[in-house]
This record gives structure tokens, C-alpha cells and sequence, in this order.
């Protein structure tokens, strides 16, 4: 894990999120989508919300993209460092859904706003906590027959700190007013109808 996997991830993190704010808008965990949803009190005690098709889809699709490089010359070692980014991943690509989405924003990520994370501690919802434990747990992995305990710490702790920087000013940009439409050139502003031919 290096700084430039560390900044490439926080890009991938930054693209997710706003491809789902253009996919879902203001209606989180796909609330809106035609998607099937598995939904029981069983499901909501392991996973506080549905499972729905989108993230299962999505999520596997990630998965399986970020093990390509497991084709050339795989490794444990490997596995681990990209079991931990994707964990960090998926925590950084969340919060910046929340922090980029004009529809919700920062103001409203709080207990009792999102409904689809129901448990909170230390402020944040609890799978985020679950999927930093997780990604310090997977790079540290390799560590049980390397012994090289303090190396992988402070490399995941480099990253983990980097991904962190980059999400706290990414959410400073949009803790800015904005101009409604500012950004976007002047034929594109609000709804557009097509016709049919």
C-alpha cells in the first residue's frame, strides 16, 4: 500500500459516490430503484437495513475488479492490501455520498436522519467503525507469518490518514455556499424532455 494506491482509491471513492448521487438522488439505499429487496426482521438485525440487487450487484462488481490483479501474479500479501482498500473504500465512497449529495449533505448525516443506519457510535454509523476494524484486520493479516507487524501498521495507518485528508477537504468544498447551477454550462441547467422520434 502506498500513498499514489492510497490517492487512486480516494478517486475511485470520489466517482462512486457521485455516480450513485446521480443514480439514487435524495432517496439513499436505493429507496426508489426497481430493485429487489431482501427484507426481514432477521436481515434487519444483521445488516440494520434491506439488501438490496444495486449494492449486491455493485459491490460484487467492485470486488471482482479490484482482484484483477490477482490474475498476474497473485499473492496473499496482495490480497490483504486489497481486502483493506476496499474496506476503506466503501467507508470513504459512503460518507462522500453523503457529503456530495446536495439532496442530503453533511448537516443531515446524523442518528436518526439516515434511516438505512440505524446504529451510531462515536458519531458515525457503526459499519463504518466495522470497516475500518476490518481493513486494519486485513492488512495486518500477512503480519501473522511475516512478523512485519509495525511496517503493515504504519503503511495502513499512512493510507487510512490520507484517505481521511482528502475526505475532510473534499467535504470543506462543499460546506461552501453554492449557486444553484453555477457549475453546469448554460444549456444543461434543469429538466430536459426528449421527444420521441
Amino acid at each position: 500500500m502506498t500513498l499514489v494506491m492510497g490517492a487512486y482509491f480516494f478517486f475511485i471513492a470520489f466517482i462512486l459516490a457521485h455516480l450513485e448521487i446521480q443514480i439514487e438522488g435524495p432517496h439513499g439505499w436505493a429507496e426508489k430503484l426497481p430493485t429487489w429487496r431482501w427484507d426481514s426482521p432477521g436481515v434487519r438485525r444483521w445488516f440494520g437495513k434491506p439488501v438490496t440487487g444495486y449494492h449486491l450487484c455493485l459491490v460484487t462488481c467492485i470486488l471482482l475488479f479490484l482482484h484483477v490483479p490477482q490474475f498476474y501474479g497473485g499473492s496473499w500479501e496482495r490480497e490483504a492490501d486489497l481486502l483493506a482498500m476496499f474496506f476503506l473504500l466503501t467507508v470513504t465512497w459512503d460518507f462522500l455520498w453523503f457529503a456530495c449529495n446536495r439532496h442530503f449533505g453533511v448537516a443531515r448525516f446524523r442518528k436518526g436522519q439516515v434511516w438505512w443506519f440505524p446504529a451510531w457510535a462515536l458519531g458515525v454509523p457503526q459499519p463504518y467503525l466495522i470497516g475500518i476494524m476490518l481493513s486494519l484486520c486485513a492488512a495486518l493479516g500477512p503480519a501473522l507469518w511475516t512478523g512485519a507487524w509495525a511496517d503493515r501498521a504504519q503503511r495502513w495507518g499512512l493510507i487510512f490518514g490520507e484517505l481521511l485528508a482528502m475526505t475532510i477537504i473534499v467535504t470543506a468544498f462543499t460546506l461552501r455556499p453554492r449557486r444553484r447551477y453555477s457549475a453546469l454550462p448554460r444549456g444543461a441547467r434543469g429538466a430536459v424532455k426528449v421527444k420521441p422520434k
